[in-house]
């Protein structure tokens, strides 16, 4: 993300691209768009240290160019991450897969009721037409 401390900041803001605004973006779009950025994600993964952490700034390459971990990066990081995993079985927006579970009961409920109702009906009228057996 290139911002203006990216492009006129102090000695130890020039060219590094802050971390926490990158995450912060990968969250916007995948709340707002339902869409990823599979390249912007690799930065983001880029820029974790080895103990687990976040670190607060990337250079052009990907790497975190000597910048610190700290907890606010990281918690926004790693929030990000667990929304950016998916449990749909395509990486697209399909319609079906948008709707709640409670409604998808709700109207397979209600099918299934219905069903029960026409079959009840149908058993009734056909022992009414039953015709009745004389003994004479």
């Amino acid at each position: 993300m290139v911002d203006e401390p990216y492009k006129d900041g102090s000695g130890s803001e020039h060219g590094i691209c802050q971390t926490y605004k990158l995450a912060l973006y990968l969250y916007a779009l995948r709340m707002v768009t339902g869409e990823y950025s599979y390249g912007l994600e690799d930065h983001l993964y880029q820029s974790q240290g080895p103990d687990g952490g976040f670190h607060t700034g990337y250079d052009q390459l990907g790497t975190y160019a000597g910048t610190q971990e700290n907890a606010e990066t990281t918690s926004i990081a790693i929030t990000t991450i667990s929304n950016l995993s998916t449990t749909r079985p395509f990486p697209f927006s399909f319609p079906f897969f948008d709707i709640p579970p409670w409604i998808i009961y709700l109207y397979t409920g209600l099918a299934a009721a219905a069903v029960a109702v026409v079959v009840r009906v149908i058993v009734s009228d056909q022992r009414k037409r039953k015709p009745q057996r004389s003994l004479v």
